[in-house]
C-alpha cells in the first residue's frame, strides 16, 4: 500500500517537473529583464524633458482600447503601456468619472 502511494506520488512529481522547470526559466528571464530595465532607469534619474529617444528606450508600445460606451465623455478607457524589457505592468485602479477634472479648452 505504501509502495503504491509512493509510486503514484513519484509519477505526479515526474509529470510536473517540466512545467516547474519552464516556470523557473521564465522567472530567471524576468529577473534578468528587470535588472536590464533598472540599469537603464538608473542612468536617467533626472529627466527634465520627455524626448522621443527616451520613449524609445523605455517604452515598447502603447495600446489604447476603445471606450466601453462610445461617444461618452466619461466612459472609462483602458490604456496599456508595454515597457521595454519588462512588458506590460497591470494597473487595475481606474478613476471614477466624477473624479475626472474637466480640461479647459484653449481658444
Amino acid at each position: 500500500m505504501l509502495s503504491a502511494s509512493y509510486t503514484d506520488e513519484q509519477a505526479k512529481l515526474t509529470e510536473a517537473l517540466p512545467q516547474r522547470e519552464s516556470e523557473i526559466q521564465r522567472l530567471k528571464e524576468t529577473v534578468r529583464n528587470t535588472a536590464a530595465f533598472l540599469d537603464k532607469a538608473k542612468r536617467y534619474t533626472d529627466i527634465q524633458e520627455l524626448t522621443p529617444e527616451l520613449l524609445r528606450l523605455f517604452i515598447q508600445k502603447i495600446v489604447v482600447h476603445e471606450k466601453e460606451v462610445k461617444w461618452s465623455k466619461h466612459a472609462p478607457q483602458t490604456v496599456e503601456i508595454h515597457y521595454a524589457d519588462i512588458g506590460c505592468m497591470e494597473n487595475r485602479q481606474t478613476a471614477k468619472p466624477e473624479q475626472h477634472k474637466e480640461i479647459p479648452k484653449v481658444s
